[in-house]
């Protein structure tokens, strides 16, 4: 669970780069899409984040809201062939556009969708390893004075 914590503070920081001012409709569906979000109600949060792209398709919160349906449908929803189309849709009209950071999280997301969070390597690489001692023969016995 920590990894896909990990992975979600990484994709909110990307999100939160280059926030300028917006028109109001627009502000408003997104901050209403995150509330939804927050709430855990993802649905409702998918579909006002479509709004917003909808709405405001070259507004300041376009590109975060788009990227934000394909990483809602891939991680929460688990609908993989939207998550793609969503994820694709955001590259076509918007890495040109959006910080290379949020586009590099979109490439990764297709590039990984539908696989096992623990059978993704880049992921097994910031695990810390197991340092623990382990057993042995030795560490299993007392050792008995004679």
């Amino acid at each position: 669970m920590s990894k896909i914590r990990l992975v979600w503070a990484f994709v909110s920081i990307m999100l939160l780069v280059g926030c300028g001012g917006a028109k109001a409709n627009e502000e408003e569906l997104f901050n209403s899409a995150k509330t939804f979000q927050e709430q855990g109600k993802i649905k409702d949060a998918v579909q006002k984040y479509e709004e917003v792209v909808k709405v405001a398709p070259k507004g300041t919160r376009a590109a975060q809201a788009q990227f934000m349906v394909g990483f809602l449908y891939a991680n929460e929803l688990k609908d993989l062939a939207k998550a793609k189309t969503a994820y694709e849709q955001f590259l076509k009209d918007y890495s040109s556009v959006s910080d290379p950071g949020i586009v590099a999280s979109a490439q990764w997301e297709l590039k990984h969708l539908g696989k096992d969070i623990n059978d993704i390597e880049e992921l097994k690489q910031l695990s810390p390893t197991d340092t623990t001692k382990k057993e042995t023969k030795e560490t299993q016995e007392p050792k008995t004075s004679k």
